[in-house]
């Protein structure tokens, strides 16, 4: 074959696969949707009502960071979304049928505080408290510090 021929062939050949190349799908790089805060209460919240481990770690896997911090005072402190599932499988064990309820939060910059109830089988309260979160910049939860109870009383003056 001559150099003429094999250059025309070649020719060809590119022009035939372009379209092909060309029109290959291309991988979509746009950053996934991030949380917004009130999502991220609303599915941290249900995540701890979720009695199903398959459907908690997929609530969890949506608004809880890889290396996310839970503590309260009882005292628990567990970092990732495995050893969250544990805590909230270890917590509904405890205290069978109960759910909790969550307010909206309150929000500035990426911080947020949500007042939340428990309430028990029977539908009394168990108790009260407050969560604050620490927001990563992507949106899911980075940090959450619970605490029982009403917040102290304020000193008399």
């Amino acid at each position: 074959m001559s150099k003429k021929m094999a250059a025309i062939l070649g020719t060809i050949l590119l022009a035939a696969i372009a379209p092909v190349t060309m029109a290959a799908p291309v991988k979509d790089r746009r950053p996934a949707t991030h949380p917004t805060p009130a999502a991220a209460v609303a599915g941290h919240c249900a995540a701890w009502n979720t009695t199903d481990r398959a459907n908690r770690d997929i609530l969890l896997n949506r608004i809880f960071a890889r290396d996310g911090v839970y503590s309260d005072p009882t005292p628990t402190y567990v970092t990732g979304r495995a050893a969250l599932s544990d805590e909230i499988a270890r917590f509904q064990r405890q205290y069978p049928g109960a759910r909790f309820r969550c307010s909206a939060p309150q929000t500035h910059h990426r911080a947020m505080r949500v007042s939340w109830l428990l309430v028990g089988a029977d539908g009394r309260e168990i108790t009260q408290g407050m969560d604050f979160y620490e927001l990563a910049p992507d949106g899911l939860i980075h940090r959450v510090t619970g605490f029982f109870g009403p917040p102290p009383a304020l000193a008399a003056s």
